[in-house]
Formats: structure tokens, sequence, C-alpha cells
């Protein structure tokens, strides 16, 4: 059973050319642990370095240099990770991310082989960014993010350059955010056609209350192959140096639905933590009968 959840798996993440799956799909594996911890309600969060991930145009809010990674162990043994840099200058933010994904190594079956032929092989994806951000002013920026990507399977591989691109706008009290990501083209294909990007536009909302105790927010995405999802989150912040965290989306409650999971199974929840130029942050999420995510995040402001 669990050999063919790791196929499922795998299907899923580096796609097909079937309907409603898209190739490069690593890309849509959330990124960051608060982010994460918040359901994936980010589109409109400011001033968070994995912006890089979200929404570039959020990284206006940042007002120092910073460096900020994540780790992830997935499931079935598989793991991915994000590293990213940003650098604000006057009214210009520049940055730099790496994510990536290793899907691990399965034993190689064939028809003569049902069982195993005895070897194996691997599945490894990775993609390259550079991100430039505009401020328009104090409360309104647009940024865009360049990315090359590279994916294998076995001896088949494939890449592909991409855009995100977003807008963000505080007016007040609120803070507003818009991003399309993933969009462009494959320039190599997997086999013999080109896959679907996992092109998706989001659109966010996120709020400040009780003197900046409680952020609360939340995000609609329609991507171009998969469903329309919406998230929410929030994060407590009850003493100095601690943050709780606590949200869900639908894709995760169609999940743990699908794999016989309850209510907790299709929420997320995380603690974080803040000391001089460090931050760190845990991120927990249940996934039924399949295992549990654990993802944790570490920034360093230069």
């Amino acid at each position: 059973m669990k050999k063919f959840l790791a196929a499922l798996l795998l299907t899923v993440i580096f796609g097909t050319a079937s309907a409603g799956t898209a190739g490069f799909a690593f890309l849509q594996v959330p990124t960051g642990a608060r982010a994460v911890a918040m359901g994936g309600a980010f589109t409109a969060v400011p001033g968070d370095p994995m912006g890089l991930y979200w929404n570039p145009a959020t990284l206006a809010a940042m007002d120092k240099q910073m460096f900020t990674s994540t780790y992830t162990g997935y499931l079935m043994d598989m793991q991915a990770g994000f590293a990213g840099w940003i650098n604000p200058t006057g009214d210009d933010i520049v940055g730099a991310s790496i994510n990536y994904f290793y899907g691990g190594s399965f034993l190689r079956t064939s028809m003569t082989h049902p069982t195993g032929t005895g070897e194996e092989f691997s599945t490894n994806s990775v993609a390259l960014g550079g991100t430039y951000v505009f401020r328009f002013g104090p409360s309104f920026a647009a940024g865009t993010t360049a990315k090359f990507v590279y994916s294998n399977i076995d001896t088949y591989s494939g890449n592909a350059f991409l855009v995100d691109a977003g807008v963000w706008y505080r007016p007040s009290w609120i803070s507003l955010g818009f991003a399309v990501r993933n969009a462009g083209i494959q320039t190599k294909a997997f086999y013999q056609e080109n896959d679907p990007m996992p092109t998706e536009v989001a659109a966010g909302a996120s709020v400040e209350l009780l003197d900046g105790k409680l952020l609360a927010a939340s995000d609609i995405t329609y991507p171009f192959q998969g469903d329309f999802n919406v998230a929410l989150g929030v994060e407590y912040n009850p003493v100095q140096m601690l943050f709780l965290r606590a949200g869900g989306n639908l894709h995760d409650k169609d999940a743990a639905d699908n794999a016989g999971g309850s209510i907790i199974d299709a929420l997320a929840f995380g603690v974080g933590t803040e000391w001089n130029s460090f931050n760190l942050d845990y991120a927990f999420k249940p996934f039924a009968d399949l295992g549990n995510i654990h993802r944790i995040s570490l920034g360093i402001s230069l």
C-alpha cells in the first residue's frame, strides 16, 4: 500500500500531461513553517522573507537584509527545502532563492521482475530564482521573481523558465496582496509533449488586531490545473518572543476526508520565537494515515 501511495505522490508532485495535473508541481508544495502553520494564507502577510515564495511584493515591508531557510520532512521519506536572501536598498529590494525537492530512492520493477530488479532510481527537482521588488511608497509595491526549474525522474528530465509576479497594498489597517505564481513555459519535455505549468493566481488579505498581538489572514487561490482553494490562518503573540499559529485550507480538508482523517488532519499548527537577529519557526501538519509533516524555518538578520 505504501509503495502505491509513494507512486501516487510522485505522480502528483512531478506531474503528467493528464487532466488536472501539472509538471513541476513540486513548486506548489508550500514553503515556510510560519506560512504552513497558518494554512498557507500568506499572499498578503508583509515583512516575511518567505514572500520570496508566496508574493514577492510583500518583501517591501522589510527594512533589513535577511537570510532565510526551511527544511521539510515530507511524506514517505521525501524531503524539501528552501533558502533565500533579501537585501532592501532604498525603494529597491533584491533577492535570490533556491527551492528543492528530493523524492527519495525507489526500487525499479519491470514486467518480468514485478517485485524488483535489484536496481534503484531517484527523483530530484530544483528551482533557482532571482527577485526584484520596487516600493512605490510606504503602502504600495510590486515585485517579480524569475525562475529556472529542473526536474528528473530516473532517466527522464525536464526544465522550464517561470515567473512569479505580485502586488501589495496596505492602505491603513488592512494588508492586501495579489500574486501570479509559476507562469511560463517548459523548455524541455520529460518525454514527448510539454506538460501544463503549475500556474496559479492568489489573492489575500491580512489584518493585525489586539494592538498587534493577533494576526489573521485569508487567501483564495485558483490554480490553472487543479481545484479552487481557500485558506485561513491566525498567529497570536501572547508574550514576548512567543508566537502560536494555526490554520487550514480546503485542499487539506479534502485530502483528510479522502484519507479517512478527522478535522484535526485538515489543520496545521505551529510555534515560533524571535531573539536578537534570529527567528525560529516550526510547523506540524498531520496527514491522517499517511503520516505527519514537520517543517522548521530559520531566519537571520544580516
